[in-house]
C-alpha cells in the first residue's frame, strides 16, 4: 500500500469516520507517555547524577522516531491490521514494558565513568538505552499508527495527542509527591493501559480483560511505590552528610527533588561539634545540615560550647537585616541569630524542605523558623530579590550549588540565575550603603566571580572594586559537608584593614594547629596584601588591570561572566578544549578520583549528539534509501523530509527557550513545568484543532501559518523579555496569568504546521509515518543542540536558530507546492484512510 486512500481492512461495518474512542485512547496514551518521561527523568536523577536524567528525553524521542520507521517499513501492520485490536495490544504492551524496563534499568550495572576502563560498559550502556527507549517505542507506535490511519482527521488526533501530553506534564505535579518515583512510573503505566480499554470500549475480549487486570496490578504497585520497587542508587553517589547504612527519618518527593532527612553523629574533626540533622537531596546530589536544636534554639546558642560560626558578613554591624538565599536546613539562619540579626529573610526554593523544618519536624529544629526575627519564603532566591523593595545589611548565598554536584560534573548542565551579571546587579542594588554580600563557591570559580564583579563596577562606573573585595578559604561555617569553604566577600563601602584582619582571624588564617581538610586557611585576595601565587595574582589582575577582556581570554579556564541569557555559571572549560583527551578523562574517570575538573556535561552532550546522528543514519537514512524509499510517494522527497525535520528541530528549540525564559519569572520549577510546558503543549493542541476547522488553512494557507510562527518567534524574542521584566513584581497568581497570555498565542501558532503538513503533503500512510519518524529524530537532535547552542551562544541565538528552522520549512513548502499560487490550486482534500 502507501498511496492515498489506504483502507483499514477490519471487515464489515468499517467506517471512514474517526470514533470518539480513538481520541480518548490517543489522549490517554500521550498523557501516560509524558508522565512516564518526567517520572523517569526524576528517578534517573536520583539513581545517577542528574545530568543523566537528560538521557530520558533524548532516548524517549529516539524511541518515538524508531516507531515511525518501523511502521513505515511494516505495511501489513500500518495498513491492514485490525486497528482497534492493534492499538489496544500496543497500549497494553506500553504499560507492561514501562514497568519491566524500569525494573531492568535498576539492575543494569550502568557506570558511564568506567566506559574506557571496562569494555563491558559499552554493552551495558547499549542495553540501558534500549531498555529505556522500549516503552516510548510502544507508545510512539500506537500514536503514529493512529495518525497514519486517520490522516483525514490528523489535526484533531494531533490535538488530542498534544493536550494529553500537556496534561501529563501538569499531572506530574500531583502524582510525584503522592506516589514517589517508583509509584509514578507504575501509575503512568496504568494510564497507558487505560488507553487500551478506551480503544476497545466495553466489548469483552482477551485484550480488554487483560488490560483491566494489568491496570489493577499497576495501580496497586503505584500505591506501595518505593517499597515494592526500590530505586538502586549509583554506588559512587554518596554525600558526606549522609550517614552510611542509616535509614532516613523522612523521605519525600516532589517534581524536582527527592528529600531525605537523617540524623548524623558528633564529629568535631569534620566541623560537626554536636549531633545534628542533615537534609539530603536526590540521594546524594547535594545536602544541607543543622545541629540538633530540640533543646530550643535560644538555649542551644547560649550553651553550645563548640558552636563557633565565623559570621564574616556581620563584622562591624549591629542588629543587621539579613537575606539568606538558599536557607536549606537553616544553618545560616542559626548563624544570623547568633550575631543578633534584627530581621532574617530565609528564601528556599524547595517546599518539602521548608515544610520539614517549619512544620513536620519543627521540634527537632527547636522552633528555629518560628523566631520573631525569621521570615521563611518558598521561592527562587533570585526571583525574590528582583521583586523585593527592601535593602539588607547582609545578603548570603552559601553553597547554593554544593561541591557534591560540582564533583559529579553535573553542574555545567544546570542553569543558575544566582550568579549571573544581572544577579550581581540585583544584589548590589539591594544592599545598604555598608551592606555585605557573601557568596561561597569552589576555589576554581573565584576568578569568574571576580570577573563578574569587575563587570558590574565597570557597567555602573563605580571605579575599581579592588578595595571592596576579599577572597578566602577557611572555617567559614560549621555543619557543612566540608570543614573549609571558599568564597568572596563584596562590601558596598570600602573594607577597612581591621575588618579584614578580623575576617582572617575567624577563618583560622595563621593558626598553628593541623587541619584535617586539604590545605590551610588563607586569604586569596585582600586589598591589604600583595599577591603571592598564581591564584592571588589572577584575582588581583581581574580587579585592578585595565584589560579585563584580555585577562579573561588568556585564562586557561572559562572565567567569562555569564548572563541571564546564558546562565551556565558552572561551566569550566571552552568547547575548543573538549577533544580526545577530554573524552578519555570523562569515560575513564571511575578510577581517577574526583572528576570535578573534567568536562562531563560537555562530553555528555557531544556524545548524545553523535549517538543521535548515528542512530538517525542507521534508522532513517539507510532504510529510506535501501528499503523504504520507494514507499515514500511524494513530489519532492528532499523537501518533504526537510519540512518535517525543520519542524521537529525548531519546535524543541522554542520549547527549551520558553522553559528558560520563564524559570526566573515564575520562581519555582513546579510552576515552570506545569505552566510553561503544559501550557505550551495544550495550546499547541488547540492550534492543531483550530487548523482543522479553519477553511483558509484547509485550502492551502500553510505558508501563512508558517509566517505566523515566524511572527510569534519575533514577538517572543523582542517583546516577551520586556513584559516579563515589567511584570516581575506582580503576585504569583498574576505572574502565572501573564505567563499563560504570553505562551498561548505562540503555542496555537506552533500547532498548525505539523498536522496541516501531514494532511497537505502526507498522501498515503507511509508518508505519514516517515514524517513522524523524521520529525521525532530531529526533535532529539534539537534537544541536544539547544543545550549546546545555549551554553555557547545564549538562548537568544537559540531562538533565532528556531526561526531559521521555520523559514526552512517555509522554503520546503514552496518546493513542494509552488507557493503561493500553486498551493491554492493543488491543495485538494486527501482521501481518508478508513478507520476501524
Amino acid at each position: 500500500m502507501g498511496n492515498e486512500g489506504a483502507l483499514d481492512r477490519e471487515g464489515p461495518g468499517t467506517t471512514s469516520v474517526v470514533a470518539r474512542r480513538h481520541y480518548a485512547g490517543m489522549f490517554l496514551l500521550s498523557l501516560a507517555t509524558l508522565l512516564l518521561e518526567l517520572a523517569l527523568t526524576r528517578v534517573i536523577s536520583v539513581a545517577n547524577w542528574y545530568h543523566f536524567g537528560f538521557l530520558v528525553i533524548s532516548t524517549a524521542l529516539l524511541g518515538f522516531g524508531a516507531s515511525g520507521v518501523t511502521l513505515a517499513l511494516w505495511p501489513r501492520l500500518r495498513d491492514r491490521a485490525r486497528l482497534d485490536d492493534t492499538l489496544a495490544w500496543i497500549s497494553l504492551a506500553f504499560g507492561i514494558v514501562a514497568l519491566a524496563s524500569f525494573w531492568l534499568m535498576q539492575r543494569i550495572p550502568f557506570q558511564p565513568f568506567y566506559v574506557l576502563l571496562d569494555r563491558t560498559q559499552i554493552f551495558y550502556t547499549l542495553a540501558y538505552y534500549v531498555v529505556l527507549a522500549a516503552p516510548f517505542f510502544c507508545s510512539g507506535l500506537g500514536i503514529s499508527l493512529l495518525l497514519s490511519r486517520g490522516s483525514h482527521e490528523v489535526n484533531r488526533l494531533y490535538a488530542a495527542d498534544l493536550i494529553g501530553a500537556g496534561l501529563g506534564c501538569a499531572a506530574i505535579w500531583v502524582v510525584m509527591p503522592a506516589l514517589g518515583g517508583s509509584g509514578s512510573v507504575a501509575f503512568a503505566g496504568a494510564v497507558g493501559v487505560g488507553a487500551a480499554l478506551a480503544f476497545k470500549g466495553i466489548r469483552p475480549s482477551l485484550v480488554s480483560v487483560s488490560s483491566a487486570a494489568v491496570t489493577g496490578v499497576l495501580l496497586w504497585l503505584a500505591v506501595i511505590g518505593d517499597r515494592a520497587l526500590p530505586i538502586h542508587v549509583f554506588q559512587e553517589k554518596h554525600h558526606p552528610l549522609q550517614p552510611a547504612g542509616e535509614a532516613p527519618i523522612i523521605s519525600r518527593w516532589n517534581t524536582f527533588s527527592k528529600i531525605d532527612v537523617y540524623r548524623f553523629p558528633r564529629q568535631p574533626e569534620l566541623g560537626w561539634p554536636d549531633p545534628g540533622l542533615s537534609v539530603i537531596i536526590d540521594a546524594g546530589g547535594s545536602g544541607t545540615a543543622i545541629p540538633d536544636l530540640s533543646m530550643g534554639v535560644r538555649r542551644y546558642l547560649a550553651t553550645a560550647p563548640g558552636y563557633h560560626p565565623a559570621g564574616l558578613p556581620y563584622i562591624g554591624k549591629t542588629r543587621p537585616k539579613v537575606l539568606i538565599i538558599g536557607s536549606g536546613a537553616g544553618r545560616e539562619v542559626l548563624e544570623a541569630l547568633a550575631f543578633n540579626a534584627s530581621s532574617i529573610t530565609a528564601v528556599e526554593i524547595n517546599p518539602i524542605i521548608n515544610d520539614i523544618v517549619s512544620k513536620d519536624m519543627k521540634e527537632a529544629w527547636g522552633g528555629l523558623f518560628e523566631q520573631p526575627e525569621v521570615h521563611l519564603v518558598t521561592e527562587d532566591g533570585r526571583s525574590f530579590v528582583r521583586r523585593s523593595e527592601e535593602t539588607f545589611d547582609a545578603i548570603i548565598a552559601i553553597q547554593t550549588m554544593t561541591d557534591a554536584a560540582l564533583a559529579s560534573g553535573a553542574a555545567s548542565f544546570g542553569e543558575t540565575y544566582i550568579l549571573t551579571q544581572e544577579a550581581l546587579d540585583d544584589y548590589w542594588r539591594h544592599l545598604t550603603p555598608t551592606g555585605t554580600l557573601l557568596i561561597t563557591r569552589p576555589v576554581y570559580q573565584l576568578p569568574k566571580l571576580f570577573a563578574t564583579i569587575r563587570r558590574l563596577f565597570d557597567q555602573h562606573g563605580l571605579g575599581s572594586p579592588a578595595g571592596h573585595l576579599v577572597a578566602f578559604r577557611g572555617t567559614a561555617a560549621p555543619f557543612g559537608h566540608r570543614q573549609f569553604l571558599s568564597g568572596v566577600i563584596l562590601q558596598k563601602s570600602p573594607l577597612g584593614s581591621a575588618q579584614v584582619d578580623t575576617m582572617a582571624a575567624r577563618l583560622g588564617v595563621g593558626r598553628s594547629e593541623r587541619w584535617n581538610d586539604t590545605g590551610v586557611p588563607e586569604l586569596y585576595y585582600s586589598p591589604f596584601q600583595a599577591p603571592n601565587g598564581k591564584m592571588q595574582s589572577l584575582l588581583a589582575s581581574l580587579v585592578s588591570e585595565s584589560d579585563l577582556d584580555g585577562i579573561i581570554e588568556a585564562s586557561e579556564e572559562l572565567i567569562e561572566p555569564v548572563s541571564d541569557d546564558q546562565p551556565f555559571f558552572n561551566r569550566r572549560v571552552r568547547w575548543s578544549s573538549v577533544g580526545k583527551d577530554a573524552i578519555w578523562t570523562v569515560f575513564a574517570a571511575g578510577r581517577q578520583g574526583s572528576i570535578e575538573a573534567r568536562p562531563v556535561a560537555e562530553v555528555t552532550l557531544l556524545m548524545l549528539l553523535a549517538q543521535t546522528l548515528i542512530v538517525a543514519l542507521v534508522m532513517i537514512v539507510l532504510p529510506l534509501v535501501r528499503l523504504g524509499g520507494g514507499k515514500l510517494e511524494v513530489t519532492n522527497r528532499l523537501a518533504f523530509l526537510t519540512y518535517f525535520a525543520a519542524l521537529g528541530f525548531g519546535f524543541i528549540l522554542i520549547e527549551i527557550v520558553m522553559l528558560q525564559r520563564f524559570a526566573l519569572f515564575l520562581g519555582q520549577p513546579v510552576y515552570t513545568l506545569s505552566v510553561v510546558l503544559a501550557g505550551l503543549l495544550i495550546s499547541t493542541g488547540a492550534g492543531s484543532y483550530f487548523a482543522s476547522r479553519n477553511q483558509a488553512l484547509r485550502n492551502g494557507g500553510l505558508p501563512r501559518a508558517l509566517a505566523g510562527v515566524l511572527a510569534g518567534i519575533a514577538f517572543t524574542l523582542v517583546v516577551t523579555p520586556a513584559v516579563l521584566s515589567l511584570a516581575l513584581g506582580l503576585p504569583l497568581a498574576l505572574r502565572v496569568a501573564v505567563a499563560i497570555l504570553l505562551i498561548v498565542p505562540i503555542g496555537v501558532l506552533l500547532g498548525v504546521p505539523f498536522p496541516t503538513g501531514l494532511r497537505v503533503f502526507g498522501r498515503g500512510s507511509a508518508a505519514v509515518t516517515w514524517a513522524w519518524a523524521i520529525n521525532g529524530f530531529f526533535t532529539v537532535v534539537g534537544s541536544v543542540a539547544a543545550m549546546i547552542f545555549g551554553m555557547t551562544f545564549g538562548f537568544r541565538i537559540v531562538l533565532l536558530i528556531a526561526a531559521g528552522c521555520y523559514l526552512a520549512a517555509l522554503v520546503a513548502t514552496w518546493a513542494l507546492t509552488g507557493w503561493p499560487a500553486a498551493v491554492r490550486a493543488s491543495a485538494k482534500p486527501v482521501r481518508a484512510a478508513a478507520m476501524g
